[in-house]
């Protein structure tokens, strides 16, 4: 080996190591301004949160007296700037979605099984938690769905984002009382020792009743007309509705 290649191998092995630069002035500034961020996410998760706590039981409770003056409520709001609407309330579908929420506590809390099958899709919708709720806030927003599409045939308007808008929200409210009504007839009919034989049935009973009740008002709110007549176009909706998520789930999960 040369004198050329040993002073440049003496050269390098005297080299200091690299250093780490660590905090840098701008790298700190980068973590401040994240931080901040995730301070601000965090305290409009909150108040949204607080704001739920609030609003979701005084809507739950006009929906469930008041349908009709609900229907009307939801229109005028759908009219606002949409910064402005449900200043006062919580959005239909999110209101849907807690109430899905809650009844999944409730079964939680009661631990209650959930569905077992053996086919793939059937343990797609309903082997996890997360799937098992996603599967419930879908049923109940075909049940809003195919209430909106009736409203829209009978009002014979053609089926788009703006049409659709209004009618799907107010079915979105009206499907509230009867998910949580449908999970506390599940609930009883899980310990029917407890609650008596004749709980479930009962609160089933009404649960659909009410929410039969409900539509029709909501309709005949907005509509007018004759309250008997709407309430054959609704218990017509209604059954279809149900044969055809109960077909849908019978082709995809069987």
């Amino acid at each position: 080996m040369g004198l050329a290649g040993i002073g440049s191998d003496q050269s390098a092995a005297t080299l200091p190591p690299a250093r780490d630069p660590g905090f840098t002035p701008r790298t700190l500034s980068t973590a401040v301004m994240d931080l901040i961020r995730l301070l601000r996410s965090l305290e409009e998760f909150l108040y949204e949160l607080v704001g739920w706590l609030v609003f979701y039981p005084r809507m739950f409770w006009r929906v469930l007296i008041h349908p009709g003056e609900v229907a009307l409520y939801t229109r005028r709001e759908l009219g606002k700037d949409s910064d402005q609407r449900f200043s006062d309330a919580i959005s239909p579908v999110l209101m849907l979605i807690l109430s899905v929420a809650i009844a999944h506590a409730l079964e939680m809390a009661l631990r209650m099984s959930s569905p077992r099958l053996s086919t793939p899709v059937g343990q797609l919708l309903f082997s996890s938690e997360q799937g098992l709720l996603l599967t419930r806030s879908a049923v109940f927003c075909v049940y809003a769905l195919g209430a909106a599409l009736g409203t829209l045939r009978r009002q014979r308007l053609p089926v788009n984002r703006e049409t659709l808008r209004e009618p799907f929200s107010i079915q979105a409210f009206i499907a509230c009382p009867f998910v949580v009504a449908l999970a506390l007839a599940q609930a009883a009919a899980a310990s029917p020792s407890q609650a008596g034989p004749f709980t479930a049935p009962a609160i089933g009973a009404l649960a659909v009743a009410w929410y039969l009740w409900a539509r029709m008002r909501a309709f005949v709110a907005l509509n007018g007309g004759s309250a008997l007549r709407a309430l054959g176009s609704v218990v017509v909706s209604f059954l279809l509705t149900t044969i055809g998520v109960v077909g849908l789930f019978a082709a995809v999960i069987l």
